[in-house]
């Protein structure tokens, strides 16, 4: 079959026949006699012949064309351009139009992705002091719990429990590089702890302290930390991270991520007391519409100001993620120092 496959002359259209005597090989044309007798060298018994064979099931690359003979034309245009995947579960955003199509959409993302097992649709935001979205069942396997990887580290997650969003792993990244060797990071709304052990897994010599709130989220952080072997530099701790940082974690911080873009402003003036006394830095993230820029910088140095703190320099601003039309996740990293 290699040898047919060189020249070229193998029908991938159609299937290959087999039986205990034989296998069929369907041709696109009849082969040259140089072709044969180089056949012939490999397999003597060799032959030509006639015969019918079964068109190959042409495996549909993209949820258009998955659809394309099931829904009308004006549903294929609004089918969503792209859509969640966490390990193996698939979360939709479907208009209430697209609802009632929400299950043949469903099969034919498990079609076109076949190491999709689960399909869900956000049935409303994040929200609540444990960041839970409320999720949908639709079609494959009823669970939402799966195995997640990201930059060759492996999260358990379960999206009914706790906040998860694979849209952040470019801004993951981002943050870790900034991270340098010896430093001490405090993550204030760690979930199931992909910013710290990212931080945890790629640089020297740190040690990342990972609050969370919710209860379900902090068990699945530290199910990763074992998993992942960063027991020794992570270190989780359930609770209100202002609480948590008043109690434990004062002044000991070269870094702090604030990732909670709802509601990070009502906790700047614990991140800022967790900042060594010489100060440091702070990943800020909140949401901003049309003058994401000016407004998202303003509100991060008012409130650092209110709480009795300088943001001394801001190190950079920008969009993490759209979230709305013409509404964005951002982030600003900025140094921070006490008032003098």
């Amino acid at each position: 079959m290699q040898s047919l496959i060189k020249t070229g002359i193998l029908d991938r259209h159609f299937c290959v026949k087999s039986d205990d005597q034989m296998i069929t090989l369907p041709l696109v044309r009849d082969p040259t006699k140089v072709e044969i007798d180089e056949l012939r060298k490999l397999v003597p018994s060799a032959s030509l012949g006639l015969g019918e064979f079964e068109p190959r099931k042409r495996h549909p690359r993209t949820l258009e064309e998955a659809l394309a003979t099931t829904v009308s034309a004006d549903v294929l245009s609004r089918l969503p351009k792209s859509f969640d995947v966490v390990g193996d579960i698939t979360l939709l955003e479907l208009d209430s139009e697209l609802a009632a199509y929400q299950t043949i959409i469903a099969e034919a993302i498990m079609e076109v992705h076949p190491n999709v097992r689960s399909v869900f649709a956000k049935s409303g935001e994040v929200s609540g002091a444990e960041r839970i979205r409320p999720l949908r069942y639709i079609a494959g396997e009823n669970r939402t719990h799966t195995t997640h990887k990201e930059y060759g580290c492996l999260f358990r997650v379960d999206l009914s429990k706790a906040f998860f969003s694979p849209r952040l792993s470019t801004e993951h990244q981002r943050v870790v590089q900034m991270v340098e060797k010896g430093e001490r990071v405090v993550d204030m709304f760690a979930g199931v702890g992909l910013f710290s052990i990212l931080i945890a897994k790629k640089v020297v010599d740190v040690r990342v302290d990972a609050i969370d709130a919710n209860p379900q989220a902090v068990e699945l952080l530290q199910e990763n930390v074992r998993a992942n072997k960063v027991e020794a530099k992570v270190h989780a701790h359930l609770g209100d991270a202002r609480e948590v940082i008043r109690k434990e974690l004062t002044q000991i911080a070269s870094r702090v991520i604030m990732n909670h873009p709802s509601a990070s402003k009502d906790f700047i003036k614990e991140a800022c007391e967790a900042l060594r006394p010489s100060g440091g830095v702070i990943h800020y993230y909140t949401f901003a519409g049309e003058n994401w820029e000016a407004d998202s910088r303003h509100e991060v140095e008012h409130e650092v100001q209110a709480s009795g703190y300088v943001a001394e320099r801001v190190l950079g601003i920008h969009r993490v993620r759209e979230v709305a039309p013409v509404r964005w996740q951002v982030a600003v990293d900025l140094k921070v120092v006490p008032r003098q």
